[in-house]
């Protein structure tokens, strides 16, 4: 069984090391570059962003690229061809190493107009310049048509403007003189200005918070096994852990999407030295630590060649380009291949020998390896993913403190009684957090109910039928068979009735309105104030004739509560009120909800004109009005 198990290893360990050899010649060799056609821009290659208050949009879609140009509007002299982003240089032009400019059209929501927008553009590699309407945003080095002129930078950046129109022509000159990467390889976001902010600034808190965290961590390791005593069990090796997760923490710093340069004034050049070294510094480590916790698992002779390459990795790094580094770290990473197998065969023989292994430790070594074999291909380009080399090693960091933790836990029964008050304390810290969370939610909800109530009446407010009919809008948009009616209501005479009642009897009759008209409407209807005395009602998902008789039974229940009006000019003696309505669907659509109120309005108009007490609605075949009684 054993001898079994054996084979199989050596042969997935001889196929990976053929496999990658393969694939990372494949992914540098360079193609020929291109003709790109050339597409005259057109409307159809305007992309709708869609984003909110509180979310921003991904600037994904068609561009149009031109190709060894330095442009800012669009041209019809000069070749282009459609491209959808992200990508790389290599990907449109054949090779990495280029320039061109990418030109997109945008239409944003209306209502963010005469507001401040920002893009934000992860690291990408190389450097560009970026235009919206021709007016210069933002900059990331400095670009040029020649290597030698081209500064590089790596670096996130957040481009702001005020858009004075809902149409935007977005240009994005790039250059890049590298042969792994180059262009617009990552994803760009687009949104309200505070909204980019704000998620720029959490994802880098969340990224310094969990480095910062690690590193602690690897202090705490390092101290704690200097105060242990270098001859007790175990010291020297928690020793090298400890330095291994101060490395690691630094890495993950300065790694992708670089943290680093948000509060530092380290340029690109160190930065991208630093990023390696920091690599190369916490792979010596893990790679001791590994050696000093059971030779099986690190041969002396991998482990010696492993440390010389490394060495020689840093030498490297300290004086040559990056571009000369880069390319040497990766072809080294091939060696992986050899101490993953060695690995194998460790393991293979702990089974062989039924010797006693964490599969804590096993488990958190193969989740490395694969998330370091996923991040080495996507550095070559040969799978589209994300990077997670963080994620992993922030896991391995945190389940080998666990099986530290654990064995520690149960050397001495002083530590096992410190466990278990401490597990104590933090599970009554956690029902107390509990318990503040649920507060902090009621609290919340309350406040957003208040927020989007209006006090008087009990009804929705004018804020909470905004997003409400925005909402309803967009699905109409979305769904075929979606159709969703507008009503505005006005009371008919208000104005006399508190002439001669006093506002306070007004109040209690717009209060007793809105009673009505939420027991007579159903479920799934929306009643918010306007203002004054106008309501506003949304009926969505039930036929038009159905949601029609519901604003018909309004009328009557309103009729037949015979609210004494005795100062109304004409005949009627009670509160009435007049209803227009407008209706949307794919087929009979409006431009956008200002368009839809603004036609039930014009019908609440002809309904004070026609007499008041009835409902207009605007017909789809001749446009003209129904009355109904």
């Amino acid at each position: 069984m054993y001898k079994l198990i054996r084979n199989v290893y050596f042969i997935v360990f001889v196929w990976t090391f053929s496999w990658l050899t393969c694939i990372t010649s494949s992914a540098i060799a360079q193609d020929e570059l291109a003709s790109p056609s050339f597409q005259q821009p057109s409307q159809e290659h305007t992309t709708e962003v869609h984003f909110t208050e509180h979310s921003s949009s991904s600037l994904q879609g068609k561009w149009l690229f031109y190709p060894n140009q330095f442009i800012v509007q669009p041209s019809s002299v000069l070749q282009s061809k459609i491209v959808e982003l992200p990508a790389s240089f290599k990907t449109l032009a054949g090779s990495n190493a280029g320039y061109g400019t990418f030109i997109g059209y945008f239409k944003i929501p209306k209502e963010f107009l005469g507001r401040r927008i920002a893009i934000r553009i992860p690291t990408q590699y190389g450097a560009y310049r970026v235009y919206v309407n021709g007016q210069f945003i933002v900059r990331l080095g400095e670009i040029s048509t020649t290597p030698d002129k081209q500064v590089t930078e790596k670096a996130p950046r957040i481009g702001y403007f005020v858009a004075d129109n809902e149409y935007i022509a977005l240009s994005i000159q790039a250059s890049n003189y590298t042969h792994l990467h180059g262009g617009l390889e990552r994803p760009m976001q687009i949104g309200r200005a505070a909204t980019i902010d704000r998620q720029f600034q959490q994802l880098m808190m969340s990224i310094a918070m969990v480095c910062g965290a690690v590193l602690g961590v690897g202090v705490f390791t390092i101290l704690f096994s200097i105060f242990r005593g270098s001859r007790e069990r175990n010291s020297k090796s928690i020793f090298v852990f400890g330095w291994f997760i101060v490395f690691l923490a630094l890495h993950n710093l300065f790694s992708a999407p670089y943290a680093y340069s948000v509060f530092t004034n380290i340029n690109w050049l160190w930065g991208t030295r630093l990023e390696y070294l920091f690599t190369f510094l916490a792979s010596f480590f893990f790679l001791s630590y590994m050696h000093l916790f059971n030779r099986r698992y690190l041969n002396p002779v991998v482990y010696y060649i492993a440390v010389a390459l490394l060495v020689f990795n840093i030498c490297i790094t300290l004086f040559a380009s990056p571009e000369i580094f880069e390319r040497l770290a990766l072809f080294s990473a091939i060696y992986a291949v050899v101490i993953i197998g060695n690995f194998i065969y460790g393991f293979d023989q702990t089974l062989r020998y039924k010797e006693h292994y964490s599969r804590l430790n096993l488990i958190a070594i193969i989740f490395l390896s694969l998330t370091f074999l996923n991040d080495y291909l996507l550095l070559i380009n040969v799978i589209k993913t994300t990077h997670l080399f963080f994620i992993s090693t922030s896991v391995y960091v945190s389940l080998i403190m666990f099986q530290q933790s654990r064995h520690y836990a149960h050397q001495t029964y002083e530590t096992e009684q410190l466990n278990l008050n401490l597990i104590a304390l933090n599970n009554s810290l956690d029902q107390k957090v509990k318990e503040r969370t649920q507060q902090l939610h009621e609290l919340n909800a309350k406040l957003e109910q208040q927020m989007n109530t209006d006090a008087l009446t009990g009804a929705f407010n004018r804020r909470a039928l905004n997003h409400e009919i925005q909402r309803q809008f967009l699905q109409t948009q979305q769904q075929p068979q979606h159709t969703l009616i507008f009503a505005m209501l006005d009371v008919d005479y208000f104005k006399n009735y508190n002439d001669h009642y006093g506002h306070l009897k007004g109040d209690d009759v717009l209060k007793e309105l809105v009673r009505i008209m939420q027991e007579t409407l159903p479920p799934s209807g929306y009643l918010a104030r306007y203002g004054g005395e106008e309501f506003a009602i949304l009926l969505s998902g039930i036929p038009a004739q159905t949601a029609l008789q519901n604003l018909e039974n309004v009328l009557d229940q309103i009729r037949e509560q015979h609210m004494e009006h005795l100062n109304r000019p004409d005949a009627k003696d009670y509160v009435t009120v007049s209803i227009g309505a407008a209706w949307v669907t794919q087929k009979h659509a409006y431009a956008d909800i200002h368009e839809l109120m603004k036609a039930a309005d014009m019908q609440l108009y002809a309904a004070k004109q026609a007499g008041r007490d009835q409902l207009k609605i605007e017909k789809e075949a001749d446009q003209k009005t129904y009355l109904y009684r």
